[in-house]
């Protein structure tokens, strides 16, 4: 697995993902960020939104190092295997974006995020969806090639719908407080013909505010 993120451009740990900003609580203390990469995005937030303490969790050893200059703390390896010696209750906000599908067992791994998670802290999750048309359309013509990022980024060890991405949240112990997506394609009129049933197939990604269950 090491080997795929080193063979990432710089680019794929660089970003400050400003479509996710904007799902971060406005009042957070302490965040945790799973996946950081170089830590651009839980350090663009942090100076934003006057985060107290930041810490990251990064697979990949450079990416690593460069958050090392950003975060407050910054633990290099896989969230699966790491022990984490955070308090429960440590963090009132955990992100998770676009890293969950990385993982062998997102499920235990969402498990082990909600202990260190606050009764009233918030999780923050973006999740590709793996029936949007582009894949759908490359497995009808026996075409489906993994890709360097996207949906089928070959470093993805699992792949969901919204269905099953719903249930996964439940089964850990979340709630949905709020779901958005990134639809490509909104005409009006082909929505209002098919009912808004086929809105899934032009979405890449889900983004949710999840809580835990009361």
């Amino acid at each position: 697995m090491k080997d795929l993120y080193s063979q990432k451009q710089t680019d794929y740990f660089e970003s400050t993902r400003p479509e996710i900003q904007k799902f971060l609580p406005r009042k957070i203390k302490r965040l945790l960020d799973v996946g950081c990469g170089s830590g651009m995005v839980s350090w663009t937030a942090k100076q934003n939104l006057g985060i107290e303490y930041v810490a990251g969790i990064e697979l990949f050893e450079d990416a690593a190092n460069q958050a090392k200059t950003r975060l407050d703390k910054v633990i290099t390896g896989d969230l699966e295997s790491v022990d984490l010696e955070f308090p429960d209750k440590y963090f009132d906000c955990v992100l998770c974006a676009d890293s969950l599908e990385h993982m062998v067992d997102p499920w235990n791994a969402l498990t082990k995020l909600g202990r260190l998670l606050d009764d009233d802290g918030k999780l923050v999750v973006s999740l590709p969806n793996i029936q949007n048309i582009i894949p759908l359309f490359k497995i009808m013509f026996n075409r489906l090639e993994y890709e360097e990022h996207g949906i089928l980024d070959r470093s993805h060890l699992k792949f969901f719908t919204l269905h099953t991405m719903q249930k996964m949240f439940k089964d850990c112990g979340f709630e949905i407080e709020k779901q958005e997506s990134n639809i490509s394609f909104n005409h009006p009129f082909a929505r209002k013909i098919t009912f808004g049933l086929l809105d899934t197939f032009a979405v890449s990604i889900f983004y949710f505010i999840l809580k835990k269950k009361s």
